[in-house]
């Protein structure tokens, strides 16, 4: 990245709120827009990460405010810069990217059906083979850090839009601003001498030295990873103890309150047997019933207190979420809701009880279900990595205010009105996934924008 970046990332994350706000994705949108090697680090990191493809510059701003503090870290065998072969090759690079992309989204948005957010983005990443080659990256298709989505639309030469604003960039760039007038379709609002002129800022933005702000950043980067690090520790112990003493009340509790409500129940069954007025057997019927729902609730709530060990085996964590969806696919099909995997087949291998991480899965998608009400998307992703398999559930359900974060995992919380998603679903959750299975729950999410709880167990299980 130009130093100028550097120093704007370094500064944004010392005076940032986390997440980053709304303002500090608008300024990491205009870093990406005048550093197009940076906008490839970050589509790059998004697809190692499992991330959305983006649409738009926006989208990957997006993306980098939500996932800044994780991912903006260098270890310390990598920390030092890149030595780039041409630091003017580079810059030219830079300026002809910034001027082909505004001409790709002067030119779709004067097409019918046209993308302008999507054009922009595509022609800033047009030469994203260059920049790799430039660090010494692989550029082929094997080995290559860039996703698949990225791999492919860069071998499509069917692109109008993107080969005619390469062609005008060249010759914005050869002309110096003042292209032949016949180049530039008279039906856009394109000022050639003014898109030169930003082009030429970024050339000096990429060729100017950063001050020691630019320096700091891999030292800036690892001191938020060391603080991310504790916070979310913190957070862990703090719910896990909590859940502890919740399970050793339930526990204690369960026991004393089944007594009276075995005798309720047993006089109400004893009464209905003898009565016959209608009404009054509705009534004691009803008693009965009422009395056996507080029972399997105080039952439910023993379970969650001590939950059977697991009894793990080798499973295809592929085949198993394969077939959830297909289990739940009828059932939230008449709410509109579409559940899915996207992905291929290839099985991924770990050691779990099968039943517990189905149960806890599918008290997760229910709880996506219960969220979006109406109308709605769930997907269920699945990324294998050496000593771990990480399994999201995302839905573009309201989200998760903060206050609704703190209480996530405590049984029979809702924000929901009365009635309506309480239970010890997420509690059961993190029973399966933490205490049984040593494993973790991570929850992304901002209100209005979805929600993805993050399942990551070891392979190898507990």
């Amino acid at each position: 990245m130009a130093d100028a970046s550097a120093e704007g990332l370094a500064e944004l994350l010392i005076t940032a709120e986390q997440p980053i706000d709304p303002s500090g994705v608008d300024a990491l949108g205009e870093l990406l827009r005048a550093d197009p090697p940076l906008l490839l680090w970050t589509v790059c990191a998004a697809g190692q990460a499992d991330g959305p493809v983006p649409r738009s510059v926006a989208d990957c701003a997006r993306w980098l405010a939500e996932h800044a503090f994780e991912v903006l870290f260098w270890p310390q065998s990598k920390r030092s810069r890149p030595k780039f072969p041409d630091a003017d090759l580079c810059a030219s690079m830079a300026a002809m990217a910034v001027i082909r992309g505004e001409v790709a989204a002067r030119l779709a948005e004067d097409e019918k059906d046209g993308d302008a957010e999507q054009a922009a983005l595509m022609a800033l990443l047009r030469d994203a083979t260059s920049w790799l080659e430039a660090v010494g990256k692989p550029a082929a298709k094997n080995g290559s850090p860039l996703p698949p989505w990225l791999v492919d639309a860069l071998g499509n030469d069917d692109d109008a839009v993107l080969t005619t604003a390469d062609r005008i960039a060249r010759s914005v760039v050869e002309t110096e601003g003042q292209p032949p007038s016949d180049l530039i379709p008279e039906s856009i609002d394109f000022d050639p001498l003014a898109c030169w002129q930003r082009a030429n800022e970024c050339r000096r933005r990429w060729s100017a030295p950063g001050g020691r702000l630019a320096a700091l950043l891999p030292s800036v980067t690892a001191k938020f990873k060391r603080l991310g690090n504790l916070e979310d520790e913190f957070r862990t112990t703090v719910e896990a103890e909590k859940l502890e003493a919740m399970a050793e009340f339930a526990a204690g509790a369960g026991h004393e309150i089944n007594n009276p409500l075995t005798v309720i129940a047993g006089r109400a069954q004893l009464f209905l047997r003898e009565e016959t007025d209608p009404q009054r057997r509705r009534d004691l019927a009803l008693m009965n019933a009422q009395a056996m729902r507080v029972y399997e609730m105080i039952a439910d709530m023993r379970l969650f207190a001590r939950p059977p060990e697991p009894e793990p085996e080798t499973v295809d964590a592929v085949a198993l979420v394969d077939a959830l969806i297909e289990e739940l696919a009828p059932q939230y099909a008449a709410q509109s809701i579409e559940i899915s995997r996207p992905g291929d087949d290839e099985p991924i291998r770990l050691e779990v009880d099968p039943t517990q991480l189905t149960v806890a899965l599918r008290a997760m998608c229910q709880n996506s279900v219960e969220a979006i009400g109406r109308d709605g998307h769930i997907e269920i992703g699945i990324v294998g990595e050496p000593s771990q398999v990480r399994i999201s559930v995302r839905d573009d359900g309201p989200g998760i205010t903060a206050e609704e974060r703190r209480h996530l995992f405590d049984p029979y919380y809702s924000a929901r009105q009365a009635g309506r998603g309480l239970g010890l679903g997420l509690s059961k959750c993190w029973r399966i996934v933490v205490t049984n299975h040593g494993g973790q729950i991570d929850v992304e999410s901002q209100p209005g924008q979805g929600s993805t709880f993050v399942i990551a167990l070891p392979r190898k299980g507990k």
